[in-house]
């Protein structure tokens, strides 16, 4: 910018390419900013890889491959409301000594709200000896892949249940279920 003769300023050409220049960058930033926002700031979102759903448009969540249909005795309906998530008990679970691959029931009880991943942790080491995929209701993880053989013995354990909507988008309350392990 130069002064003039008259006591005003002008306004040479490049000083407007300049301005326009920088206009665009700030233009250009801010919808940048505006478009990733949530990617980089907001909250983080369930565990979502791509599985069975209809919309694609939508999140989708991994289904273990090992969960098929509960095929045990049905736990008996107490009577009361049916309100909420039902978490199945386990006060001890039996499996076969210095092997990796095991068999136990890990439930999603059917009628549930939202799908299951299960995580299987000994309490004296807080060891995971076991993580699951998610499992829909109704359905149960039969065969089992410890992270390591057990022995023969007793094991304290906890089974971690994490919970997500079956909108696959809502992470729910889960619940930590205390078991003993019989290795034998």
């Amino acid at each position: 910018m130069n002064d003039n003769k008259d006591g005003g300023i002008t306004i040479q050409k490049k000083h407007i390419i300049i301005a326009v220049i920088i206009i665009i960058l700030l233009l250009v930033g801010g919808i940048t900013l505006g478009a990733n926002w949530n990617k980089w700031f907001g909250d983080k979102q369930p565990d979502t890889t791509v599985s069975e759903t209809e919309d694609s448009s939508k999140p989708s969540i991994e289904l273990d491959e090992n969960a098929g249909e509960y095929t045990g005795e049905k736990p008996k309906d107490q009577g009361g409301e049916e309100v909420g998530i039902k978490i199945p008990g386990y006060p001890t679970i039996t499996i076969a000594k210095d092997t990796e691959d095991v068999q136990m029931a890990l439930m999603n009880p059917e009628g549930n709200p939202c799908y299951f991943k299960f995580e299987l942790v000994l309490k004296d080491s807080g060891e995971t000896i076991f993580e699951s995929k998610y499992v829909k209701p109704g359905d149960c993880i039969y065969d089992v892949h410890l992270n390591k053989p057990l022995a023969e013995g007793e094991y304290p354990a906890t089974i971690k249940i994490s919970t997500i909507a079956l909108d696959q988008e809502t992470p729910l309350n889960g619940a930590n279920v205390e078991t003993v392990l019989i290795a034998k």
